[in-house]
Order: structure tokens, then C-alpha cells, then sequence
């Protein structure tokens, strides 16, 4: 098939750098190829700030899920931090919202991490025989370390001036005293004000503080998308394989997209609601969703 231009001969395509007879010289000329090139390999979609999606995403949360109070635990992800006050700013001003922070040494070998979890268990356990308190529960002896431990610890600091006082966040984490037998200890910190709280309403909350959820979702990402799943050892031990690597990050968000709408709404999964055990999807536990979706819905939603 002829192509439009196809008479003008070496002249038909573009770029085309500038002849002896330009007045463009060859730098602007590369200036203006490197805008073209940028462009060339921009991806809607994933050439925006993360805080700016972040935002939106949170926001959206908010108009969907009909809750009187939130709690959010994250790591130390500014643009997650920074999303969360700005979204939420009315809830924790109100104190209806708290933000947690959970941070967790992935550098630490699996060995190393389940001596931790055997020596927290070892001195909650001596803990609680100390003070002849009469149970063996882990959950039930580290709520009660934590509220011994609040009596005293603060999160947030106290800044006065002539006029006023007020509270500041202070950047003093503490140690969760339930370690997990995969990743050991993890820090604890609390980036809004708490200190209205009782030290037992502290330690009900801090209990609960963990980044699970986050994790058993990349864990689903890394299994059921071999594109995103690590590098493989060679044999040796002297080298990474890339031979399952996405190349494309346009395909990677479109298959995370499906991913996440189906662990959102098709996957049920097992929880203790108050004394029962309830099989729900986390789009169920939220309300946003009456039922468990199929994925025939998902893909013929209309």
C-alpha cells in the first residue's frame, strides 16, 4: 500500500534532522527528539504521582465505606501518611481517626526471625507468671503488657509556649510484644494523638496493630502473577534469572487491576466476628458488597 508522503523519498518520515539549510541547530534538534522519545514510552495511568493517586483512592474508600471511625495501619509510606491526614482530616481531628504506623526489619534472615518469636513468647509467658497472672493466652498477656507499658509511654510529646500547650507527635515507637514467627519483632508508633485514651482503650488498639493483610496480598501477587514473582536463583547460587520478568508495565497494572478487584470481591476468606466464624469477602467485611462475587460478574459486569 502506498504510503502518503511516499514522493517526497528519503524526506518522508519524521523526525528528521536538521539539513545544512536549517536554521534548527543539532542540539535543539536533540532537544525536541528527546520529548518525542519521553513521550513515546509514557503509559496512562502510570505516570502520575503516587500521593495524587493515593489520594484519590482514599477518598473514594471514604464515600464508599458508611464507618463512624477508622483506623489505618501502614508502613512508613509518606505519600500513604500524608494521603490519610489530608483525606481524613475531619475524622482525626475529631478523634473518630487514628493513623498506626508498622514497621517490621526485612533484612532479617527467616532463622533469625523465628528466635525472636520463640523469645517473645518465652518473656510474655515469664512476664505473666511474674505477676501470677493466671493464663497462658499470648493475646490476652500482651494486652495486659501494654497496658502496663501505657501507663508510662507516650506517643505524642507536650510543646508549650507562653500562650498554649498542645500535643506533637513524638517519633516513639515501641516494640510489639507479639512477634510472628516469619518476620520477628516489628516496631509499633502511632502517628495521631492518643492520649485522651485510657492506657487500656491504648493497648486494645495497639494489640490489633499489624501489616498482615498487606502482606498475604503481595504474597497473592507474587504467586498467582508469575510476571511479578522474584527472580529466580541459578543453580550456582551466583546469579538471578529474569526469564519470567514482565516487560511491560501497561500489561503488569492491568493484570494488579484484575488481581486486586478479585481478591476485593471474589475471594472469601475466614475471620472470627465476635464469637463466630464468619466467611467473607473484604469487600463483604466492609459493606461495600452484599454477596460474593463470581468472576463471571467481574468480567461481564455491565
Amino acid at each position: 500500500m502506498p504510503k502518503k508522503n511516499a514522493r517526497f523519498d528519503e524526506y518522508s518520515y519524521y523526525p528528521m534532522p536538521p539539513s545544512k539549510n536549517d536554521t534548527q541547530t543539532q542540539s535543539e534538534y536533540h532537544r525536541e527528539l528527546l520529548k518525542i522519545e519521553r513521550r513515546e514510552r509514557y503509559i496512562d495511568g502510570l505516570h502520575v504521582q503516587a500521593a495524587y493517586t493515593t489520594i484519590a483512592h482514599f477518598w473514594l474508600i471514604k464515600q464508599l465505606v458508611n464507618a463512624s471511625e477508622w483506623r489505618f495501619v501502614t508502613d512508613d509510606d509518606k505519600s500513604l501518611i500524608n494521603s490519610i491526614h489530608r483525606v481524613f482530616s475531619q475524622e482525626i481531628r475529631r478523634t473518630d481517626g487514628h493513623h498506626f504506623l508498622c514497621q517490621t526489619d526485612k533484612t532479617k534472615s527467616r532463622k533469625k526471625a523465628y528466635e525472636e518469636f520463640k523469645g517473645a513468647k518465652a518473656n510474655l509467658l515469664e512476664w505473666g507468671s511474674v505477676r501470677d497472672i493466671g493464663t497462658n493466652s499470648l493475646r490476652k498477656l500482651a494486652y495486659l503488657y501494654l497496658t502496663e507499658l501505657f501507663e508510662t509511654h507516650k506517643f505524642h510529646k507536650v510543646v508549650s509556649d507562653e500562650v498554649s500547650s498542645h500535643n506533637e507527635y513524638a517519633d516513639n515507637p515501641i516494640e510489639h510484644p507479639l512477634a510472628t514467627p516469619d518476620r520477628g519483632f516489628r516496631s509499633v508508633d502511632c502517628t495521631t494523638d492518643v492520649s485522651f485514651l485510657e492506657p487500656k482503650d491504648i493497648a486494645a488498639l495497639i494489640v490489633n496493630v499489624n501489616d498482615n493483610a498487606t502482606n498475604t496480598f503481595i504474597q497473592h501477587i507474587r504467586r498467582r502473577l508469575s510476571i511479578l514473582e522474584r527472580p529466580l536463583t541459578t543453580a550456582r547460587g551466583d546469579g538471578k534469572s529474569y526469564i519470567y520478568s514482565n516487560f511491560n508495565p501497561k500489561y503488569a497494572q492491568m493484570a494488579l487491576t484484575i488481581l486486586r478487584t478479585y481478591y476485593n470481591f471474589c475471594l472469601a476468606y475466614k475471620t472470627k466476628e465476635g464469637k463466630k466464624d464468619v466467611v467473607a469477602t473484604p469487600a463483604q467485611r466492609l459493606s461495600i458488597a452484599d454477596k460474593k462475587y463470581e468472576i463471571n460478574d467481574i468480567i461481564y459486569l455491565r
